[in-house]
């Protein structure tokens, strides 16, 4: 083969190499655009498949057919069922302008923080104030009231128990207490004589009338925790 012949035929192979190269960098282009294209048609047929959940149609032309509808806004679908089972749409629409009254939705949800938290406390601080006497109602000058069973003494330092009734006797005895040991208690004291009364019956509370001479809150929360105060 002569020289001249050499050289044609390399830069023959040569360019064939390129167009080689050429069409399959092509392809490779075509390729990235086609998943390109499916990916886009996967997002745009997830996008509209959730649409349609949310409005609660089926198809397209269901939604097309739906939105062309001019109707009452009580009549739109999903919406009659709810404002018939909440007094209707003139009760909604007093109870949105009540909330925006009263300082919008999240006001009234810091209230309600508030007044649970004060409730906590107050349960804390008075030991079941809520409960019923666990003795029937006694009538006083014609009013129902829960009967006292004793009378307590508040010191700073010093809670004293008088006048003990004989329901409150019966009470002691059946806890296995004696009046003369539980006469004078210190708050953390009282608290453990009559923890058990709280224990045995938590579903009420006895009543005491209070006499305090205390300005401290801890020796009136050692008698709440067992008993209620009149």
């Amino acid at each position: 083969m002569k020289r001249g012949e050499d050289v044609f035929f390399f830069t023959l192979i040569d360019f064939l190499l390129q167009v080689f190269f050429f069409g399959l960098l092509l392809f490779v282009a075509w390729q990235v655009q086609q998943q390109g294209s499916e990916g886009d048609r996967a997002r745009e047929e997830s996008a509209e498949k959730r649409l349609l959940e949310g409005v609660g149609v089926s198809n397209i032309a269901e939604l097309t057919d739906l939105l062309t509808k001019m109707v009452p806004l009580e009549n739109l679908r999903g919406t009659s069922d709810y404002m018939a089972r909440n007094g209707g749409i003139e009760k909604a629409k007093a109870a949105v302008d009540a909330v925006n009254a009263a300082g919008g939705a999240e006001k009234l949800a810091q209230y309600d923080r508030q007044v649970k938290q004060l409730t906590a406390r107050v349960s804390e601080l008075e030991g079941g104030w809520g409960k019923a006497s666990c003795l029937p109602n006694i009538s006083v000058n014609g009013k129902l009231q829960p009967k006292s069973v004793a009378r307590v003494l508040v010191d700073d330092n010093l809670i004293t128990l008088e006048d003990p009734t004989q329901e409150m006797q019966s009470l002691l005895s059946s806890h296995g207490l004696e009046y003369s040991a539980v006469q004078k208690l210190t708050p953390a004291a009282f608290r453990t004589a009559f923890a058990p009364v709280v224990a045995r019956q938590p579903e009420c509370r006895f009543f005491l009338s209070v006499t305090t001479r205390t300005q401290y809150l801890e020796p009136m929360r050692a008698v709440w925790s067992a008993f209620r105060t009149q």
